[in-house]
């Protein structure tokens, strides 16, 4: 009987122990997850890891839950590995995302437009206490046809957020969690601008947008935006781009003129229509002022808001050009007729390029209005017939002799301090231009080099051309990097590093603009959204018509005193957080209640705080908030 029991206690060991065996040489990681206690969990459905889509809006789905916490109280983020980043994007609120809970677990589902190729995202799922858990998703998008219908509204300025919302890996155990929520607007092919060239009278019927190859100013096609030495008797001409006709009730222009003065008339008309792709037609307007353009003004143009297809409005774009001065150097060394004016002659039919300040030749001396070789106040000889004021520059550039640059700042003195770039005893007009330097198409402000190592031009791009990338408001960030100008000079605002990790990736002015904005940002908002370039009517030189909408005087934004205040922040951030401000497709929102329905600390109407206080990030400084704004955390 012993011997019995004996062999029954051998056969149960080699049984148990045979199992346990089996179970560690089965074991595959591949197969198999370890969870740990309190770890919430997330799983993927659809599609299959790896997989090749032929479309370009792709969906997941798939479930989370926890032991810990309830399924309503879990949230998601996105984030895709772009390129070789060391920092994946956050991408979540640039898609659509939708969070079913279901007893202890939810069904959540994401969807996106993706580029054609391979890529990687990474799903986070955070519990109440902060614990998070991730998994990772690859796919390649393969031949895919854009789907225009609906495109996700971007963080940058469509995002709805709460104090109450956690961040990514902080979550405050006593924050009030809330489902992320996200907004889409339906834009199909709306109208937009493509181009705005000027051109010499009769040369507009030349002008073929589907001829993309071709360089235009080659037949005196001048570049709208920030173009100076414009000849007078030019006219505009504009590329719209829509899948309709647009309205001929509404005028293409709601203002041209001169800033601060009543808009000149013009006459608007529809000279040509082609066929580009993709149901796309462009329609070719020409813009011609009815009186003769002025010399050595600078011009504003507005774009209708109104303007509308059955797809939607335009989006708001604002370009400025100077037009050349009359008597700014000999005429007789240009001049092809009798009595024409250099101004009069158009560019491409100009004998040479020239400088912008004149040349020296055995009938003229162009160098005696500014130098003088024996009188000369400073090692530059500065002192000639208009070197006797403080300002040398200003002396012609105040409107008399040369464009007027910016606004009569002086009259603005004691009650703005900080409207005008003159802050550093250094600085001057020379340290972004170098008046000796010829104007080009390329660089027609006369911009000096980047630096004594680096020959490229200081460029200052604005939404006709930005990437958002930091090389191209290289003019503003050579200095505005936290470096003196001069040698004792007081540091200028550190602007630079929000062009760069990791706070690049973390703001949400770090925008992508919709295929239909005629604008190919990817990246921050160019500093001229905000700021005037030579100063303004306002604080820190801020635009006074935000939003690139021509306002009435009681929409303006305005500043008073020297002293930057909440009230003045709110106004400002507000100006295209409205809910209407378009830029770059992207709608500016404000929502005053979070997805639970309640209110947003700090977005009542009633609220005095400044927008730093939960979007100026560890600094809680309005610099931050303004060039870089994160999530509120709190």
């Amino acid at each position: 009987m012993k011997r019995m029991n004996v062999k029954r206690k051998l056969f149960t060991y080699i049984v148990i122990w045979s199992v346990f065996l089996s179970s560690l040489l089965l074991y595959s990681p591949e197969t198999n997850v370890l969870s740990a206690s309190g770890v919430p969990e997330i799983t993927m459905n659809t599609p299959d890891e790896g997989a090749v889509l032929n479309v370009s809006t792709v969906e997941f789905t798939g479930k989370i839950s926890s032991d810990s916490t309830a399924p309503e109280q879990l949230t998601i983020k996105v984030f895709e590995q772009l390129g070789d980043s060391e920092q994946p994007k956050d991408i979540t609120l640039d898609g659509k995302l939708s969070i079913k809970p279901e007893d202890k677990k939810a069904d959540f589902a994401y969807s996106r437009n993706f580029s054609e190729g391979a890529h990687t995202l990474t799903f986070f799922v955070t519990d109440k206490d902060g614990v998070s858990n991730s998994i990772d998703q690859s796919f390649t998008v393969k031949s895919a046809e854009p789907e225009r219908k609906i495109v996700a509204e971007s963080a940058a300025l469509n995002e709805t957020v709460t104090p109450s919302q956690p961040s990514t890996n902080e979550e405050s155990s006593t924050s009030k969690p809330v489902a992320i929520q996200t907004s889409t607007e339906e834009i199909g092919n709306r109208p937009y601008m493509a181009k705005m060239y000027l051109a010499p009278k009769g040369s507009e019927k030349l002008y073929n947008p589907a001829n993309e190859e071709k360089d235009w100013t080659k037949d005196g096609f001048l570049p709208a935006e920030d173009m100076t030495r414009v000849p007078v008797g030019y006219q505009i001409v504009i590329d719209i781009r829509s899948d309709a006709s647009l309205s001929s009730t509404q005028p293409l222009i709601t203002f041209f003129g001169e800033q601060g003065k009543d808009g000149e008339k013009g006459k608007e008309k529809l000279i040509n229509t082609f066929d580009i792709s993709n149901d796309i037609k462009s329609f070719v307007y020409t813009f011609t002022p009815e009186t003769k353009l002025s010399h050595r003004t600078t011009y504003y143009i507005y774009l209708n808001p109104n303007i509308a297809n059955d797809s939607g409005k335009i989006i708001p774009r604002f370009l400025k050009f100077t037009t050349v001065s009359p008597d700014h150097q000999d005429e007789r060394d240009f001049s092809t007729e009798p009595g024409m004016k250099l101004a009069d002659i158009p560019d491409h039919k100009r004998s040479l390029d020239f400088n912008i300040h004149g040349n020296y030749s055995n009938v003229t001396n162009a160098c005696q209005y500014c130098h003088s070789t024996h009188n000369g106040k400073n090692e530059s000889l500065e002192g000639g017939t208009f070197g006797n004021e403080e300002n040398l520059c200003m002396t012609c550039h105040d409107g008399t002799s040369g464009s007027q640059i910016g606004p009569k700042v002086v009259e603005h003195k004691e009650t703005l301090k900080t409207n005008q770039h003159n802050q550093n005893s250094s600085s001057s007009c020379t340290s972004c231009h170098n008046p000796h330097t010829q104007g080009t198409l390329e660089n027609p402000n006369s911009f000096k080099p980047v630096s004594t190592t680096d020959s490229h031009i200081r460029t200052y791009k604005k939404a006709s051309t930005a990437a958002g990338k930091a090389d191209e408001f290289s003019l503003c960030l050579s200095c505005h990097r936290g470096n003196a100008v001069e040698k004792g000079d007081k540091p200028a605002s550190d602007i630079n590093q929000y062009y760069s990790k990791p706070h690049i990736n973390e703001s949400l002015h770090n925008i992508k603009a919709t295929e239909d904005s005629g604008s190919t940002l990817n990246g921050q908002l160019p500093c001229a959204e905000c700021h005037e370039t030579h100063g303004s009517n306002n604080s820190k030189m801020l635009r006074e018509e935000l939003g690139n909408v021509k306002l009435k005087a009681e929409d303006k934004f305005k500043t008073t005193g020297s002293t930057w205040t909440a009230s003045d922040e709110r106004k400002f951030c507000i100006s295209c957080h409205n809910g209407s401000t378009v830029l770059y497709g992207k709608t500016g929102q404000l929502s005053e209640k979070d997805a639970a329905g309640d209110p947003i600390t700090g977005h009542q109407k009633e609220d005095k705080q400044g927008c730093s206080s939960c979007h100026g990030g560890t600094s809680n400084s309005a610099i931050e908030a303004a060039h870089a704004p994160k999530r509120a955390s709190q």
